[in-house]
């Protein structure tokens, strides 16, 4: 199979209105119960529940304390850090490098300059010493170091090994609007499901210990709609999030799982499969009450790529952001007539689509190119 790229070019030229705009764009903390009274004056400190209880206190104070360390940031060494394809991990926190001083270098400007950007891979030899000293952290506006003279900025090397928002492909001008834009935030939520792997939704924020959401309890609503997108979300999939939910993650209304990624006050996660099926499911719903009053005016509503995106999860944005720069919108979920796959973003007048997974591809007709989102991403860089 050829490259995307190849065929990327060949789809650029075939496909009219290119060149579309560039997107812009629970507080559940540990906590230990306390005990009554009568019952913590029986837990004595020499007693193996006085020990317990004195530990799980303890245990407590470090996780807090490290979660707000790591808001302005904490001195460590790249040994102590493990690493992802687009970053780095402390401790189950998705982190970012910064005041980094390698005493190698006899340039003091170079040295200084070197010292004052935020790192998000390795980029040169000095970021895969473990015996390095580095510093770390989660919120960028609030990094803070020793002999930090100003605010760091975001290392042009390592948006570009990373190819954050498309980095690579583009011009002088896009790229230092990119790095001057950078948000950690972002970056970790478009990667979520490599920073917070596993079948279940994470949350996490900055100062907050990442947590596993369990599914909706029997107890409580497991259906309603939307108050973001209006989506009358069914019932018996965990795709509805009500307000009482909602609060932890910093949701002011009742959402779907899909708003709830975008709007949350922090990194959602969802299981890839989940979030595609949620995604294809309100889609097809919408898009019947859009037919309807496309009848009912006569106009058919145009393809847009602010609709795609808003459409997908946060997973697909990455490639989208990247294919907008160069093509017309596509339809979302298109079905095939006598098979069961369904291609994510498809160009039908031109037979070429993009799939989520090999298995996917494999149960659609033949006639057409189909690529899958990693692969596409890959061929783009």
């Amino acid at each position: 199979m050829g490259r995307w790229s190849r065929h990327l070019e060949a789809l650029t030229q075939a496909i009219s209105g290119m060149g579309a705009s560039s997107a812009d764009q629970s507080e559940d903390d540990t906590a230990v119960q306390d005990l009554p009274e009568d019952e913590a004056g029986a837990a004595d400190e020499d007693t193996p529940a006085g020990e317990a209880l004195a530990e799980a206190s303890e245990d407590a104070a470090q996780i807090s304390s490290l979660e707000q360390a790591l808001i302005q940031g904490m001195e460590v060494t790249l040994g102590d850090l493990d690493q992802t394809e687009h970053g780095w991990m402390y401790r189950g926190h998705p982190v970012m490098m910064f005041a980094v001083d390698v005493a190698a270098v006899e340039d003091q400007q170079v040295r200084r300059e070197f010292f004052h950007r935020v790192h998000l891979a390795s980029c040169c030899g000095a970021l895969e010493d473990p015996a390095q000293v580095v510093w770390i952290g989660t919120a960028r506006e609030a990094l803070a170091a020793p002999g930090l003279e100003k605010a760091p900025h975001a290392c042009e090397y390592c948006l570009a090994k990373v190819n954050h928002r498309g980095y690579r492909s583009l011009g002088p001008r896009d790229r230092s609007r990119v790095a001057a834009g950078f948000s950690f935030h972002w970056h970790v939520n478009q990667y979520a499901q490599e920073f917070f792997p596993g079948e279940s939704p994470h949350f996490w924020a900055p100062g907050k210990l990442p947590q596993q959401l369990d599914m909706i309890d029997s107890g409580e609503a497991d259906q309603g709609t939307c108050g973001v997108c209006e989506w009358p979300v069914p019932a018996d999939h965990g795709w509805f999030i009500p307000v009482e939910r909602g609060a932890a993650l910093g949701l002011a209304i009742d959402s779907c799982i899909l708003c709830a990624q975008q709007q949350a006050m922090g990194v959602l996660t969802l299981p890839e499969e989940q979030a595609l099926a949620a995604s294809q499911a309100r889609c097809e719903a919408l898009r019947k009450g859009t037919a309807v009053a496309e009848a009912d005016s006569g106009e058919e509503t145009e393809r847009d790529w602010t609709r795609v995106r808003r459409q997908l999860p946060l997973s697909w944005h990455p490639l989208c952001e990247q294919l907008e720069r160069k093509l017309s919108a596509p339809v979302l979920f298109h079905r095939f007539t006598g098979y069961e796959g369904v291609a994510v973003l498809a160009w039908p007048e031109h037979r070429r689509g993009i799939v989520a997974t090999d298995e996917e591809r494999n149960r659609l007709p033949e006639g057409w190119d189909f690529w899958t989102m990693r692969s596409v991403l890959g061929s783009l860089g």
